[in-house]
């Protein structure tokens, strides 16, 4: 049981040595990309709300 668990924390201490962390250039690369997909996706989810909003209203005040 104990060689057990003692293999299964080498293995782990080998995984994490194979692990590659990407350069400071890719990090910010990848952080405005997702910063940039987030605003796009607000100002989407934002104009189609106002679009409804403003279609609930119309109809609202016409009956």
């Amino acid at each position: 049981m104990i060689k057990t668990v003692i293999n299964f924390f080498k293995s782990i201490v080998d995984e994490a040595k194979k692990v590659v962390w990407p350069n400071r250039d890719t990090v910010t690369r990848h952080s405005v990309m997702v910063i940039i997909t987030v605003v796009i996706s607000i100002l989407a989810v934002a104009g189609i709300d106002y679009v409804f909003q403003k279609l609930l209203l119309l109809t609202l005040n016409q009956g």
